[in-house]
């Protein structure tokens, strides 16, 4: 896949998806006529990091911490200062390589460093090519909350080379096929039923099957992002299972991974809104044949701190806190959470 989409602040971002795309990352990068290169990475990472780093000539290799810690405010200021001291300007191009920490926090930075910088974002991981790297939703945690200081700007470029995931663990791999199939469940049904087709493969990680999946995922998110950027109605489709899912990891302080936060998010928020038993049923299977556990563990099973948790959630306004379920496979729809809800698919 080599995929160009029209947005708002820049003429197209590139979109380009196959095993290899690291051996054509310095054409991408020398397309935007850089006033030099500035590599920031995941330390995960550092040896890929460094590789690209050398390819593209860079002024400087930058290094953030590992994880949810690097997405705060204090990381993002550091940033900010290391470019600044290694001579990055307004014609710099920034590339972030790492998972969806990384390029949510290189594309927030990005877009506040000098008023916004060029970007291209290399995500490493099954979650950040399968949905964080992708639609321009830039931020950082606040106040023990997620993604609470953002931006919405797109990369100029995403760079997805599918070699980059065949060295992670089991359970980073599983995170991004959940985002898989929360997209289809809410926006394609023949989608969803390619992956119910698709996950004893996907499970045994083969190549072929991960492309597919991946490219599922391109395709889903960017139809919507074109049709609603800023995050209207259309695009809260996206954030199925987040309401939910959210206030469990934020509860959960490092114990959930985004991905598996997620999982058990879609199948409570199907239960909360009183979704027909079918179509919970098939969602909860594909994700559990994904290899991702759905059950909410006992220790995060507390209505009272979830509720608060969920309501103060950044997609909440005067009081209504909204979710996004498939009503019908295919079919999302915008409903709201209530704290009786809650404590009922908590049950």
């Amino acid at each position: 896949m080599d995929q160009r989409f029209s947005l708002a602040h820049v003429s197209e971002c590139r979109v380009l998806l196959e095993r290899g795309a690291e051996q054509r990352l310095p054409q991408v990068v020398a397309a935007l006529e850089p006033d030099g290169v500035f590599v920031i990475h995941d330390p995960g990472v550092a040896a890929t990091a460094v590789r690209i780093g050398e390819a593209l000539r860079a002024a400087a290799v930058l290094p953030v911490p590992a994880e949810e810690p690097a997405k705060r405010l204090e990381v993002a200021g550091a940033l900010a200062t290391a470019l600044q001291a290694a001579g990055a300007t307004r014609a710099s191009v920034v590339v972030a390589v790492g998972g969806g920490t990384v390029t949510d926090l290189v594309g927030f930075v990005g877009s506040i460093y000098l008023r916004g910088v060029p970007l291209v974002t290399c995500p490493t991981t099954t979650l950040a090519m399968c949905d964080a790297a992708l639609g321009g939703k830039n931020g950082v945690d606040h106040g023990g909350l997620k993604n609470r200081l953002g931006t919405i700007r797109q990369p100029d470029a995403v760079v997805m080379d599918t070699a980059w995931l065949e060295t992670l663990p089991d359970a980073l791999f599983r995170e991004g096929l959940v985002e898989v199939a929360k997209k289809a469940a809410v926006l394609d049904a023949a989608r969803f039923a390619e992956l119910e087709a698709l996950a004893p493969r996907l499970r045994a990680r083969e190549a072929d099957a991960t492309r597919l999946a991946v490219e599922m995922a391109v395709e889903m998110k960017m139809a919507v992002v074109l049709a609603d950027e800023r995050d209207g109605d259309r695009r809260r489709a996206l954030n199925a299972g987040h309401t939910i899912g959210h206030a469990l990891e934020s509860l959960a302080a490092g114990a959930l991974r985004h991905g598996e936060a997620v999982a058990i998010g879609l199948v409570a928020e199907c239960r909360a809104a009183g979704v027909a038993q079918e179509v919970t049923a098939r969602v909860d299977a594909l994700l559990r044949a994904l290899g991702a556990a759905t059950r909410l563990p006992d220790a995060l099973r507390d209505p009272d701190r979830l509720w608060d948790l969920a309501r103060r959630d950044k997609k909440a306004t005067r009081g209504d806190v909204p979710m996004c379920v498939p009503v019908a496979l295919g079919a999302g729809e915008l409903v709201s959470l209530t704290r009786a809800a809650l404590e009922q698919a908590l049950a």
